[in-house]
This record gives structure tokens, C-alpha cells and sequence, in this order.
């Protein structure tokens, strides 16, 4: 009987000693987060197609990326893949494009989820961060213009009407359901779409074309009142001011 007990208590240790490594095999099969880093461009930066891939270029190689390949890491490495692309940052703080803007970001792999990605830090560049940049662009009524002058049709004579449309196009263009540029658009139509330096010299520039513009059509027929005005919109800081205006008058 004793035989018996103590071989029943050599089975229960042995299933004892199997259970523990039974559960440290579990340990060991498990699947732990797996980690990589990306640098991610801003959509609205603006420079240079050379430069921008250059800088972009060095930014990925600083942390083990390109378009096929991303190291794999098994634990973070934050504090390494910033001082990596802050060598980057320095490197390329003379860029001439205007702006751009880069993220650093940590994209956290686990089974069975999906990918976590956390910007951890940006980095911008260019010569907007010392010289404040904008967009000009032209702001009208001209739905307002052209839907009047439409209301007038049956009033006017056919001649007013097709001088006043003729008018129309000159200060307005037409955009909604057809596309001609206006008069002013058409003299800045290398300027228009692009960022530049905000200064006085280019703001005078643009109100003296305009009053240019403005006073070679200022006798011309018109049915009805036409407004266009210039704005200039930051590129940073987004904020919007209008600094020419001129409303022609209904001349017939």
C-alpha cells in the first residue's frame, strides 16, 4: 500500500512539473507586438518635386524605411528614431521650397488587430517658417452678375444684353458650367495656384494691374453691378484678407 501511494505521488509531481512547462510553452508561442516607423509627408506642404524627395528620402532611410522595406524592431525605439531625423531636420534646414512638413510616426503590430499608428513627432522646413508666404485668388459675385443680367434679358435690348455678357466675361470669366478666365485671372495666371513672399512690393504689384485692368473696361456696357475683389490667404496661418475691391456700376 505504501508502494501504491507512493507511486500515485510520482504521477501527480510528474503532472505537477508537465503543467508548469505546458504553460511556459504557451509563453513562448505567444506572439508580441512587433514595431516599425514611417515619416509621412504633409499633403499640404509646398516646394521643390527634387528637393522634396530628397529630404523625404533621407527622412525614411533614417528610420529603416522605403517604399518595399520596413524594419521590424520587438520594442520601441522613440527616443532613437528621434535623434535620427532630427540629424535630418538640421541637415536640410536651408531647403529653399516654400514649406514642408513631415510626421514621424510609430505603426505598433499585434496579431490578431490592426496596425496602431501614433504620430510621435513633426518636423517642418522651409522659407515660410521666416518669411510669412500667401495665395492670391479672385473672389466675384459672379452667379449673382450673371443670373441678373439673365432676369434683364427680356427688358433690355439685344444689343445691351450681348455687350453687358460681353462685359461679364471680361471681369468675371465664367466658371459655373463653362470655364474662361477673366481679364484679371488671365493677366495672372502665372501667379494664381502658387505661394509667394507677402510683401508690399507684391501687393502693390497686383492693385496697380488690377486698377490698370479696372480703368481700361470702366466705359464698357454693363446691365448690371459686377464686384471683384483680390484676396491673399496665409499659408500657415490660414487667415484671409482682401486688399483691392472694385464694383463697376450698371453703365448703359
Amino acid at each position: 500500500m505504501k508502494k501504491i501511494m507512493m507511486t500515485l505521488a510520482a504521477v501527480f509531481c510528474c503532472a505537477m512539473v508537465s503543467t508548469v512547462f505546458t504553460a511556459c510553452g504557451d509563453d513562448d508561442e505567444s506572439n508580441p507586438n512587433t514595431y516599425r516607423y514611417e515619416v509621412k509627408i504633409d499633403a499640404g506642404s509646398v516646394g521643390y518635386a527634387d528637393e522634396i524627395r530628397t529630404v523625404h528620402t533621407a527622412f525614411k532611410q533614417a528610420v529603416g524605411a522605403n517604399s518595399s522595406y520596413h524594419e521590424m524592431l520587438s520594442s520601441p525605439q522613440d527616443n532613437e528614431m528621434k535623434t535620427k531625423c532630427n540629424a535630418v531636420w538640421q541637415q536640410y534646414s536651408n531647403i529653399q521650397s516654400t514649406y514642408l512638413k513631415f510626421y514621424l510616426c510609430r505603426i505598433t503590430a499585434a496579431v490578431g488587430a490592426a496596425d496602431k499608428e501614433d504620430v510621435i513627432a513633426t518636423y517642418e522646413l522651409g522659407q515660410a517658417l521666416t518669411t510669412p508666404y500667401v495665395e492670391y485668388a479672385f473672389v466675384t459675385n459672379e452667379k449673382e452678375a450673371y443670373d441678373a443680367l439673365e432676369a434683364k434679358k427680356g427688358t433690355i435690348s439685344e444689343e445691351v444684353y450681348n455687350a453687358s455678357l460681353k462685359t461679364l466675361n471680361v471681369f468675371l470669366g465664367k466658371h459655373i458650367n463653362a470655364s474662361r478666365t477673366s481679364a484679371f485671372e488671365f493677366h495672372f495666371k502665372e501667379v494664381l495656384g502658387k505661394f509667394w513672399p507677402d510683401t508690399d512690393a507684391n501687393t502693390k504689384a497686383i492693385i496697380h494691374a488690377c486698377d490698370s485692368i479696372a480703368n481700361a473696361h470702366a466705359s464698357d456696357t454693363l446691365a448690371v453691378d459686377v464686384t471683384v475683389s483680390v484676396t491673399k490667404t496665409g499659408l500657415l496661418d490660414k487667415k484671409i484678407t482682401k486688399f483691392w475691391e472694385k464694383t463697376f456700376r450698371s453703365n448703359m
